[in-house]
């Protein structure tokens, strides 16, 4: 399960044609450290994520999202979203302005890292299509 939250979360981010081998695996690595630091994520929860089912989704599955996407450079310690890493990321395989609208569409700061997390990635899930 591990490796398929890794790729889920990676794939709504950058997309797998971005990635070597080598980024996938330490995007997996990144996703075993967060399930470890998270409070009840299970595959359900994953399941529910991966098909774009954000209606019930809790604390501790946002929190997961901001420990994936702050180890992944995509936010900061502070919990702001870093807007720019994510343009050079998204920007590997896709149309740069394409990538530059979305991202500021989803670079919302909430009170909440994990909040700001979560809305990134449910906006960035919402509208990956728009990438292409």
């Amino acid at each position: 399960m591990k490796s398929f939250v890794c790729v889920v979360l990676v794939a709504v981010l950058v997309g797998v044609n971005a990635l070597t081998e080598e980024q996938l695996k330490k995007a997996d690595s990144f996703a075993v450290e967060c399930l470890e630091k998270s409070n009840g994520v299970s595959s359900e929860t994953v399941s529910k994520l991966r098909s774009g089912d954000f209606a019930d989704v809790n604390r501790d599955s946002k929190c997961f999202v901001q420990c994936f996407l702050e180890r992944a450079g995509f936010m900061d310690a502070d919990g702001n979203l870093v807007d720019d890493y994510a343009i050079e990321r998204l920007s590997l395989d896709r149309e740069k302005s394409k990538v530059e609208a979305l991202v500021k569409k989803c670079s919302n700061k909430m009170d909440d890292p994990c909040d700001t997390a979560f809305r990134a990635f449910e906006c960035y899930y919402n509208g990956k299509s728009s990438l292409f």
